[in-house]
């Protein structure tokens, strides 16, 4: 151990006497400029503006959350009255069926009076006009009338065989005011018969229970008309046709061996044949967003390829607000599904239109019987 401490003490000794480790010259530091990263004009503008236009082509999302928020009211407002139901996944057509025994007087083409309805927080004397009021609100209103256009309808009125009561309401008034309002032609219209000229049983079962059809869709679309009325002004075609008791054939056709699908007890009655079909097509815009109604903020980097990337995100984000979970974009429906197709086969069915547009006849029958 003694032996140990002197060589210690020189190892100390030799440590203190060395020369400190000198350290490397400071290095340069780099140059911080700015960079030019996203200030550049040299980006795909063609290729970002491509994108954008394909974005804005689209039809609005905002057409389509108000079409399915107008569907989701109707069922609610009207569950006991009448059902609606989307037309091939489009939410801008719609049918809705109300059943004529809880919506006309019995024999008759006018509503039960005294009878009105709770529709959305108020009351409407009859289903359609609520209807009408419920479409104009959630498509028709306010900032709406940037994406829509307007709206088409055709009522559809049908009846079972039962005959027309040579005593009733109808045949004393069968709706001739309902007539002129929506251009019947004058070498179609009918006028309440006379006392020396009844008529016969079979006609009563025939001709005039299929004015009783039309003359249920005429007030059905009036009705839903005036709903829309303060909001709709001329954006509209209307139509009405009287499909008589063809849509009891065409279940029976189906159905061998039922007359009707309540299987009524008495011949030629069936409640479900007698109703009011209502088809509905919103027309709304696509491709109307334009650029210019995206405006980049002021000093965007990257210059025009920067606010062309800045608009592109925006429509993104607009695509975005209300979009269905089916990702709908596009009517699903050709345009001349309920108008704009003329044809001189009226399939038998009384027609008419009331905003000069003609009715696609063989469009809508077969709507109305492919069930």
């Amino acid at each position: 151990m003694r032996r140990a401490l002197p060589v210690l003490v020189g190892l100390l000794a030799l440590a203190a006497c060395r020369e400190p480790y000198a350290a490397p010259p400071p290095r340069a530091a780099t140059d911080v400029r700015t960079t030019q990263w996203g200030r550049t004009d040299q980006g795909d503008r063609p290729a970002i503006r491509a994108a954008e236009q394909r974005c804005i082509a689209g039809l609005s999302p905002r057409a389509v959350s108000a079409a399915f928020q107008a569907v989701d009211e109707v069922a609610d407002e009207l569950v006991d009255l009448c059902s609606i139901e989307i037309i091939d996944d489009d939410p801008l057509v719609w049918h809705v069926w109300c059943g004529s025994d809880a919506t006309f007087q019995s024999g008759h083409y006018l509503a039960p009076s005294g009878q009105p309805i709770q529709c959305a927080g108020g009351r409407a004397d009859t289903a359609f006009e609520c209807i009408g009021r419920i479409l104009a609100r959630h498509l028709l209103g306010g900032g709406m009338s940037s994406h829509v256009e307007g709206v088409e309808i055709v009522a559809v009125g049908s009846v079972d065989e039962q005959r027309v009561a040579s005593d009733g309401e109808f045949l004393r008034e069968p709706c001739t005011d309902l007539q002129s309002e929506l251009a019947l032609p004058e070498g179609e219209r009918w006028t309440p018969p006379t006392e020396e000229a009844p008529p016969s049983d079979a006609d009563r079962a025939g001709v005039w229970n299929e004015r009783l059809s039309w003359c249920r869709a005429a007030f059905g679309a009036r009705e839903l008309r005036q709903g829309m009325s303060r909001t709709v002004g001329g954006r509209y075609a209307l139509a009405a046709m009287g499909a008589g008791t063809d849509w009891l054939r065409q279940y029976r056709q189906g159905h061998r061996g039922r007359t009707c699908p309540s299987r009524a007890a008495q011949r030629g009655e069936c409640t479900e044949a007698r109703r009011v079909d209502l088809f509905i097509r919103a027309r709304a815009r696509q491709g109307q967003r334009a650029a210019e109604d995206c405006t980049p903020p002021e000093g965007m980097p990257g210059g025009e390829s920067g606010e062309a990337l800045y608009c592109f995100a925006d429509c993104q984000a607009r695509a975005a607000i209300g979009r269905n979970p089916q990702g709908y974009d596009a009517p699903s429906a050709p345009a001349d599904l309920l108008f704009g197709a003329a044809s001189a086969d009226s399939a038998g069915w009384i027609v008419t239109s009331a905003g000069g547009e003609p009715p696609n006849t063989p469009s809508v029958r077969q709507l109305l019987l492919r069930d």
